[in-house]
């Protein structure tokens, strides 16, 4: 992608008034039948157009499919360590004490370096290439991750997964938000999150049936087969990416959207108040006066808190299971119900510890309520910052890398594996990070409102003194 082409993208889109964009369908909510209203409010408007319905059931068919697909086989190697560690894998490779809390903080350090360069690159190299060529390489790590001997080899095989898997995330994320409007997005996006859920949930299944079907099957043990299993499924996502990914809207080649529609694509993101690709351009300032703004500081800790506040850093429920004495087939397939079920509350129930056995299932599973929050919380992203396309893309990475970061002390403080299956502290320190979310879930509404008003007295025209006593008052 040229700096060329991006300069004229950006002239073009800013030269788009609101007069030219009249004759794209809003969003406003119209007066219909109760059953319209329940519709525009579970999916979108019935009362868009045709031409906007077949779009966007164009860029769901593709997009949001291709995107969840790939976002399934991530989560699901993810929580195909946790699942084999139970299930096998600690005795093959003599693992003791906290070297699964290694395994994950190796993995997390190559999940980081990965994520900044690819927002920056995904504005430069085609994301329907970049995103693809890693899941395949991803895949094929994957593979690998069944014939590790020792624990210094997994650690090796998940730092080089990790670093491919790193770019998924805040690129597909980044490239969803760059597509759909406001009404539409938060929809999208927590379609899309649910996924990991349902990775969660057939991990377990899948570890199960491994382990009692495949379990031996050419001299292979159940848990290896497990990532056999898994590479399977992710090779075919990884290729299909080369055709379903549409890149920007600003800059797609897919197959299924015309010019003309790329270029009413762009008028109705502009008429819904997003800046274009190529509008502020990556420069050498560029980080510097990101840095200079709230969502990068606010967001990124927002994120931690929506992440800490469920027991995603261990297997909990798991090591819990296994410590009672429970078979593997149980170990593995009774913990993909909190999944299905994914606050504060039943944390601390399992602080507390000493309650009947029935409640403290129960409040296993509940915990995971929490787990619809994140789609939510990354699709206001696109609506805190509309101002700057690059900056909302370096951000939303910004925010998983700090999480993952977080992820780390998080762990090694309150989640060590040696502290199974009580982990006390950590339900107590997940509880109070829920609370810390909501209060700054009300900052963020204020936040928000705020630069709305500013920005509209800078559309108008409104003097730099102006705007200063606006903010004072």
């Amino acid at each position: 992608m040229s700096s060329s082409t991006l300069k004229e993208t950006s002239a073009v889109a800013e030269t788009h008034t609101l007069s030219e964009t009249q004759s794209l369908p809003d969003d406003t909510p119209r007066k219909g039948s109760f059953f319209n209203t329940v519709r525009r409010y579970i999916w979108d408007d019935p009362n868009k157009s045709p031409k906007e319905k077949w779009f966007l059931f164009k860029l769901d068919i593709f997009l949001l499919t291709i995107s969840c697909l790939g976002y399934f086989s991530k989560n699901l190697d993810q929580a195909n360590v946790s699942n084999a560690y139970v299930s096998g894998m600690s005795e093959a490779l003599k693992m003791e004490g906290n070297e699964l809390t290694y395994a994950g903080n190796v993995f997390t350090a190559g999940y980081v370096l990965g994520q900044l360069p690819a927002v920056i690159l995904v504005t430069r190299i085609r994301p329907s290439i970049l995103i693809p060529t890693l899941e395949i390489f991803w895949s094929i790590f994957t593979f690998c991750s069944a014939a590790v001997k020792t624990t210094s080899q997994l650690y090796a095989i998940r730092f080089l997964l990790a670093i491919c898997e790193g770019t998924y995330f805040p690129t597909v994320v980044y490239i969803i938000g760059s597509w759909y409007t406001k009404s539409e997005r938060g929809k999208r996006m927590t379609i899309f999150y649910a996924t990991a859920s349902f990775a969660g949930m057939f991990s377990g299944y899948l570890q199960a049936g491994a382990y009692k079907g495949l379990n031996g099957v050419l001299g292979h043990a159940g848990w290896q087969w497990l990532f056999i299993v898994c590479g399977i499924i992710s090779l075919p996502i990884g290729i299909a990416g080369y055709f379903f990914y549409p890149d920007f809207p600003e800059t797609t080649r897919a197959f299924y959207i015309s010019k003309d529609e790329a270029e009413w694509a762009q008028k109705r993101l502009i008429a819904d108040g997003m800046k274009p690709l190529g509008a502020s351009p990556w420069d050498r300032t560029k980080i510097s006066r990101i840095m200079k703004q709230w969502q990068f500081w606010v967001l990124p800790l927002g994120y931690f808190l929506v992440q800490g506040s469920y027991p995603i850093q261990q297997p909990a429920f798991a090591l819990w299971l296994k410590s009672t004495g429970h078979s593997v087939y149980q170990i593995n397939v009774w913990p993909t119900g909190h999944h299905a079920s994914s606050h504060n509350i039943w944390f601390i129930v399992l602080a507390v510890w000493d309650v009947p056995v029935g409640l403290k299932y129960a409040a296993y599973y509940l915990t995971f309520t929490a787990a619809g929050v994140p789609g939510i919380y990354y699709a206001w992203f696109s609506d805190l910052i509309p101002h700057d396309h690059e900056m909302r893309g370096f951000v939303i990475a910004a925010s998983n890398m700090f999480s993952y970061i977080q992820s780390i002390w998080w762990t090694l403080t309150v989640w060590r594996t040696v502290l199974s299956p009580r982990f006390h502290a950590a339900f107590i320190g997940a509880a109070s990070l829920g609370v810390g979310l909501c209060i700054l879930t009300v900052v963020l509404q204020f936040l928000e409102k705020h630069d709305t008003k500013k920005r509209a007295l800078v559309d108008e025209g409104t003097s730099d003194e102006e705007i200063a006593r606006a903010d004072n008052t």
